[in-house]
Order: structure tokens, then sequence, then C-alpha cells
């Protein structure tokens, strides 16, 4: 791969809309009486890849756990099942836990069909709640501040500035959000519930995986922000859904 002076710079945020397929497929996470759950596919169109089929892209989905003990925090792995429409983890997470992962080994795709050129993919997830503090991880990252319902964006720990993300809230709610200089950015978080949020970024570096070249690299990040307070809203019907533990 070629050599990179400074990630931040030649990470551009995804803002053509025009130009994406359809259905921009994340990894997203969700809480429930049995455990966490990692989905891959789009919580705004209700789309959840099954197995046999797109979700045996992912061979390699590693997961770790940051918890907030005394003052510090502390990072332990965790193990993943699959299931036909997702990965299973226990137990469900806690206040002062978050869930990363990340796979970077999904296969080298063709989507010069929509402007996008032949890309590496790489996928990262991460559970957070709203008001607990933790330390950026992955390569492509989003972590509350301490600041109310403030966000840090960073690709390789340098903040993401001007960049914009999606969010859909609990009620299938959609709307765009852009960070400041600083990499900072303010969600709306009325209701209590999920808020997930899909971000994306190119990297201008080539190479070859598996046997095969590509042009650039493709980061994308799915981010489930709980807001454990305020009333509740409407659950839409494509959010209504069967889970298989």
């Amino acid at each position: 791969m070629k050599k990179i002076t400074s990630a931040a710079l030649i990470c551009a945020a995804l803002s053509l809309l025009a130009s994406l397929p359809a259905q921009a497929h994340y990894l997203w996470s969700e809480n429930t009486s049995k455990g966490n759950l990692i989905y891959f596919g789009g919580v705004d169109e209700n789309v959840r890849e099954a197995s046999p089929g797109r979700l045996d892209e992912f061979a390699n989905l590693t997961l770790s756990v940051q918890q907030h003990k005394k003052d510090d925090v502390v990072t332990t792995s965790r193990t993943a099942r699959k299931t036909h429409d997702g990965f299973a983890t226990a137990p469900a997470l806690s206040a002062n836990e978050s869930l990363i992962g990340q796979d970077v080994s999904v296969p080298v795709k063709d989507l010069s069909a929509y402007k996008l050129g032949i890309l590496k993919l790489n996928f990262y997830v991460r559970h957070v709640q709203i008001d607990r503090v933790f330390p950026a991880a992955l390569d492509l990252d989003a972590v509350p501040t301490g600041v109310a319902n403030q966000l840090k964006f960073s690709f390789k720990g340098a903040p993401l500035a001007k960049f914009k993300a999606k969010l859909i809230a609990p009620n299938g709610w959609i709307t765009d959000l852009r960070t400041d200089a600083a990499g900072l950015a303010t969600i709306a978080t009325p209701w209590r519930g999920n808020y997930v949020i899909e971000a994306t970024c190119f990297e201008d570096v080539s190479g070859d995986f598996e046997g095969k070249h590509f042009e650039r690299i493709r980061h994308r990040l799915g981010l489930t922000v709980v807001q454990p307070k305020g009333p509740k809203t409407f659950t839409p019907d494509y959010a209504a859904h069967d889970h298989d533990h």
C-alpha cells in the first residue's frame, strides 16, 4: 500500500448520495434481554442480511468491550455466535460498557457502477450510551465527549472535520449531521432508545487484498448511541422483527 502522511486529510466524507447503492449496508448492534445482537444491513431499510447470504462476507468479525472500572477503562475481548441473521453476544451491555468491533477482511468489491471504483471494504461497529465517555479505538470511530449529546468523530486518531454522517432515531426519523473543525457534532436525542449513526469515508490508498486489486479503501462505521432518558416514541413498522438467538 502507499504510505499515508495525514490520514484525516485523505479520508473524504461520503456526501454524494446519488452515487450510492440504494441500500448502504453497515453493521449496528442492539441490546436485548438475552444479550447483544449485531446486524448487517440497514436499520432504516429493515434490511438484515442472512446466512447463507451476504452475512457470510463477515468471516473475521472481532469484538471487544471497553468497560469503566474506577478511574480506568479496561478492554476485554468478546466472542460472538453467528445466527441466521446476525451475530449474538452475551451478556447484554451495561451503561458502563461500550462494544467495539471490526472486520477488515471483507472481500474486495467492484462498485464502479456507482462511480465508487474497486474498493477494499472495512467495517466497524460501536455501541455506547450517550452520557458515557470512552476513548476512540477503531480506525473510523465516534465517541461521546462528556458534553451533553456531543460526539467526536475521528479517523486513525485524527479529528474528522466537516464530516457528514446519517442519524436514524428510534422512531425512524432520519437526519444528517456534520462535524465542526474539531470533529465534534451535537445530535438531537429527544426520545428514549437507540440512535443509529452510519458514517463512511474513503481512504485514497490502493493495493491488493486476497489476490484482488483495489483502488481505495472504504471505511464504514455503524454506531448505536443509547439515550436512556426521555419519553418513549413509537416503533416504526419496519423495526418489528424476530430475533434468532
